[in-house]
């Protein structure tokens, strides 16, 4: 396996210090004669304390890219405002203009590619050799829809399937997707056949089907208003439903036999138990308590157990 020499970092990190005085971060693929791909982040700074010889790269000891201290200058996830106008950038000079403008677009590239290591061999270029993918999205392409309105499989439609523009594409988040804010009903004429039991096809009608087709796209929240029940308040800038009964969750965080479900804004039973003959799982107690039925005598109403008794 190739092992590229500790010089090689060296002057890497010395041609990243020298680039410029900022931060920067770049991700080198070293391929080896066997095609074994690896990858080595190198971060510099201008402003950086220096580092005992001891301790780095130039002096032998590899040193951790994944260490507590870098991780904490990172947050655990992207703002869901930030993936909302990352959604909107067109291309890769757009990206590094508008949310990496410290950060010199052609150095970042040359630094990767003269490093020498993807050009060792024709044979290692071809390996090496990629496509860049062009962005998918949300944006309105045309999708195969089906036309056949019934489930039923004696009938044949004709034709059975086209094409319609619906919005796809990929939104940057779990909590968006890509949906219409602009559509139209289209209204398609197909023939409707039916297969009877002698093996041959009997014309039933023409048939109008309504089909939707959307004109415009964008990255919206899946989770909207209408989805939060009577518990809950809406925050669009987070795309969720939140409990605004703040005084029930704080009761029932006392409770030791419930747990607080955000999702129905109630306190439910952490544990739902399979009860007896003659007792009934209580979900205001969460225990199982003796079955009790109500039982009128002389225009009174009493409550009776049931276990010791036979009938009603």
């Amino acid at each position: 396996m190739f092992a590229p020499p500790a010089a090689v970092f060296c002057s890497l990190l010395a041609a990243a210090a020298a680039a410029g005085a900022r931060t920067q971060s770049f991700h080198l693929a070293l391929v080896d004669d066997d095609a074994e791909e690896r990858t080595i982040r190198t971060t510099t700074a201008a402003a950086a304390p220096a580092v005992d010889d001891s301790e780095s790269c130039c002096g032998g000891s590899s040193s951790s890219t994944g260490s507590s201290a870098e991780d904490d200058r990172y947050p655990r996830e992207i703002p869901l405002s930030v993936i909302r106008k990352l959604n909107q950038v067109a291309n890769v000079t757009e990206l590094f203009a508008k949310f990496m403008p410290d950060v010199d677009m052609v150095e970042a590239q040359r630094l990767v590619t003269k490093t020498g290591f993807q050009s060792r061999t024709a044979q290692n270029i071809e390996r090496k050799a990629v496509l860049i993918p062009k962005s998918a999205g949300c944006t309105v392409e045309l999708q195969t829809i089906s036309l056949k309105d019934t489930d039923d499989r004696s009938y044949y439609y004709y034709p059975s399937c086209t094409k319609v523009n619906r919005c796809v594409g990929c939104c940057a988040h779990d909590l968006l997707a890509c949906q219409p804010t602009k559509k139209e009903e289209l209204h398609f004429q197909v023939m409707v056949q039916r297969y009877n039991i002698e093996g041959k096809f009997e014309f039933s009608e023409i048939k109008h089907v309504k089909v939707e087709q959307h004109l415009k796209c964008n990255c919206d929240c899946r989770v909207k208003e209408q989805h939060c029940n009577n518990l809950q308040k809406y925050i669009p800038n987070e795309c969720r439903c939140v409990c605004n009964n703040e005084e029930d969750r704080d009761k029932c965080s006392e409770e030791h036999l419930k747990l607080w479900d955000p999702a129905t804004c109630t306190c439910q039973c952490a544990k739902i138990e399979e009860c007896t003959s003659g007792y009934g799982f209580d979900y205001n107690t969460c225990r199982c308590e003796a079955l009790r039925m109500k039982t009128k005598i002389n225009n009174y109403d009493f409550n009776k157990n049931t276990y010791s008794f036979g009938g009603s």
